[in-house]
């Protein structure tokens, strides 16, 4: 199963380091979608979708490719996003437009993020050193459990 996760982590770099755990689980090819808009997912079984969340979504280049992207009636996804308040589910938006085009979505993975984004700054920011280990493990343990379901 070839597999590639698409990501756009811009900040502190949270969901990059989920996305590098993830993808040495499942020997998977990392996309950073800030650099590289125009990846070419026609090869992969099983497509990521990772992001930390700006204003409740899920980065702009990431809905932008989920939006304008082909994909084989074969292919499935799952979505990852850090957050600093990990309250919700922020993937929903995108969840949606992949449903939309008949995209099976395996399933979503999330955890907390340092974050220092507006206001939050004026307190040296929340969910200091997040992720951590603990999140990292998580993170590949939840790899290692995509595999089967991607089959």
């Amino acid at each position: 199963m070839k597999t590639a996760i698409l990501y756009a982590s811009v900040h502190h770099g949270n969901t990059k380091k989920v996305a590098e755990a993830m993808a040495e689980t499942l020997d998977a090819d990392l996309f950073d979608l800030t650099k590289q808009e125009n990846a070419d997912i026609s090869g992969y079984d099983l497509i990521g979708f990772a992001s930390g969340i700006y204003y409740s979504n899920m980065h702009k280049a990431v809905r932008k490719f989920a939006e304008s992207a082909t994909f084989r009636p074969d292919q499935k996804v799952f979505l990852v996003c850090t957050c600093g308040m990990d309250s919700r589910d922020f993937t929903k938006k995108v969840r949606k437009t992949l449903e939309d085009k008949q995209v099976e979505v395996l399933d979503s993975f999330r955890c907390r993020g340092f974050d220092t984004f507006g206001p939050l700054v004026l307190i040296g920011g929340i969910a200091k050193g997040r992720p951590n280990a603990e999140d990292l493990a998580r993170a590949r343990e939840y790899a290692r459990n995509l595999a089967p379901a991607a089959h």
